[in-house]
């Protein structure tokens, strides 16, 4: 999937969990047309890999596991089980 680097996007806060992660970050859709909700990303067939942008991981294999940010982090949707967006279109 080519991404355009220049497009606009409105960054939706969600909570992502993986079987082996939770992950808190922005899910980057675009406004105002097809697609422009988190549930239109993941359903998308084109689509393997989403960015999380100002993400928080956390590993679900421990109640201990501290948090680890990052600036981007790449989540395989296949892998994906909840998202749960603060806002959405």
């Amino acid at each position: 999937m080519a991404i355009d680097v220049k497009a606009k996007t409105q960054p939706v806060r969600a909570r992502i969990l993986t079987d082996e992660y939770e992950i808190e970050g922005n899910v980057h859709i675009k406004p105002g047309v097809y697609r422009g909700r988190v549930s239109d990303i993941l359903n998308a067939p084109e689509v393997e890999f989403i960015p999380v942008t100002q993400a928080k991981c956390t590993s679900r294999a421990s109640a201990d596991s501290k948090p680890v940010s990052t600036d981007c982090t790449i989540v395989q949707v296949r892998t994906i089980k909840m998202v749960f967006p603060f806002e959405d279109s």
